[in-house]
């Protein structure tokens, strides 16, 4: 480093010192493109990388998931990863000033974009939990956990509200509550994610039983994250966090530049929004001069679903095709690690494109190398049926990428459905 007038000049990854020190300036809008190349293009020998936050601001969808998933990589190669805070971003090193402004139903313009970012924001949550702190912010990490118990695992504000799992047991038992407990639970943690999205629970996703099928799907994926998620092939718990993303997508009347929306998602995404298009069953759900879709995330920073299938990681080094039938096995009923005698194993993935079908959704996944998208709407706007107790293997065929993608820790699982648009009025109502 070299102090300049802006305060500190980061030396780009390219020019990594013999010693494989890496440093990179995040952009003030962080997208999942973003992190993917870098952590792609880390050098091999590299012993710890820097994340400057002088420029961050905001991320974009999918942004945080994918993060996590580079760090949690980076972690299994013994890669250390620090933060680096300019001068005036974290103010007279008002930690808990800042955590506290955020708790506000609206925080005050006071903060600086850093502030507001590590003491709110999923971005800000899992740098805090998985990079090292100098000694002047050390207490960001711990502030961060406990604002996390104090909210009873709800972080953030407004539309950066999120569910966080609570933090990976060190016991190999199982110290959780009930399934029904769980359920109820997460149930209600629904209803407060989708409330500062403007999306009513019990009107914007009404009919076809919408909201019981968003939280099954939730459900499943968070259970899926617990059980393949939390310890690596030694019994090691695995530094990283679980965590549940509600985002709001609204589509205007003019289109929708869909590489800005979904950065690295074009295709798959484009494709149905054509099919949403042309469906003809929607109802108030869908209006293709104004749509609003909605995204939930849940992410872990595990093994992935490959590896955890093959029972090593000597998956990522070999051939796509190896892990491509991995994956597409773990998506099968019955496609599972565990041991038959699990209650309810296998069964996860088949729930959730059970709910994605029924939501007339798209589920991507994003886990090793591979990009894996389903939707069960056709290019004419109709809707593939399945019954999901007895559905063939072509239900759960996904779509996935014949060319390796940048390798990341972990899996993430979304699902986009739509829902009401903004301003919307049925018939009957009033406006």
């Amino acid at each position: 480093w070299s102090r300049t007038a802006r305060g500190i000049e980061v030396v780009p990854m390219r020019r990594a010192s013999s010693h494989g020190l890496g440093h990179w300036t995040l952009p003030r809008v962080l997208t999942a493109p973003d992190i993917e190349k870098w952590v792609d293009n880390i050098p091999s020998g590299t012993e710890h990388v820097t994340l400057n936050l002088g420029e961050w601001e905001h991320v974009g969808q999918f942004a945080e998931a994918r993060l996590q998933g580079a760090l949690c990589l980076l972690h299994r190669r013994n890669i250390e990863t620090r933060v680096y805070i300019p001068p005036q971003r974290f103010v007279d090193q008002q930690v808990y000033a800042a955590f506290a402004d955020l708790g506000q139903a609206q925080p005050t313009s006071r903060l600086s974009p850093t502030e507001r970012g590590l003491a709110g924001t999923v971005a800000g949550m899992v740098i805090g939990q998985l990079c090292k702190f100098g000694a002047e912010y050390q207490d960001i990490p711990t502030r961060q956990r406990e604002v996390l118990v104090e909210r009873s695992y709800l972080y953030g504000s407004g539309s950066e509200s999120v569910l966080f799992a609570p933090p990976d047991p060190r016991r190999t038992e199982d110290p959780r509550k009930s399934a029904a407990h769980r359920v109820a639970f997460l149930d209600n943690r629904v209803d407060d994610l989708l409330k500062p999205l403007g999306v009513n629970s019990g009107e914007d996703l009404a009919g076809n039983g919408s909201l019981t099928q968003l939280k099954a799907f939730a459900f499943d994926a968070l259970e899926n994250a617990w059980d393949h998620g939390r310890f690596d092939f030694s019994n090691k718990a695995i530094r990283a966090l679980r965590f549940v993303r509600f985002r709001s997508v609204d589509l205007g009347e003019k289109g929708i530049d869909v590489a800005q929306v979904i950065p690295g998602f074009e295709t798959c995404f484009e494709s149905y929004l054509e099919a949403l298009a042309a469906a003809p069953d929607l109802g108030f759900r869908w209006n293709p001069d104004g749509g609003r879709l909605a995204e939930i995330t849940i992410t872990d920073g595990g093994v992935g679903v490959a590896a955890r299938m093959a029972g090593n990681f000597d998956v990522f080094e070999g051939s796509l095709e190896v892990e491509r039938a991995n994956v597409r096995n773990a998506l099968l009923p019955n496609g599972t690690s565990k041991s038959y005698i699990s209650p309810g194993a296998g069964q996860g993935f088949r729930k959730m494109f059970r709910a994605c079908s029924r939501l007339s959704g798209l589920v991507i996944i994003r886990t090793g190398r591979l990009k894996c998208s389903r939707t069960y709407l056709r290019t004419d706007g109709s809707r593939a049926k399945y019954n999901f107790t007895k559905a063939p293997p072509s239900a759960y065929e996904p779509q996935i990428n014949s060319t390796p993608l940048p390798l990341l820790a972990g899996t993430s699982i979304s699902l986009i459905f739509p829902v009401r648009p903004r301003g919307h009025v049925r018939v009957g109502e009033k406006s």
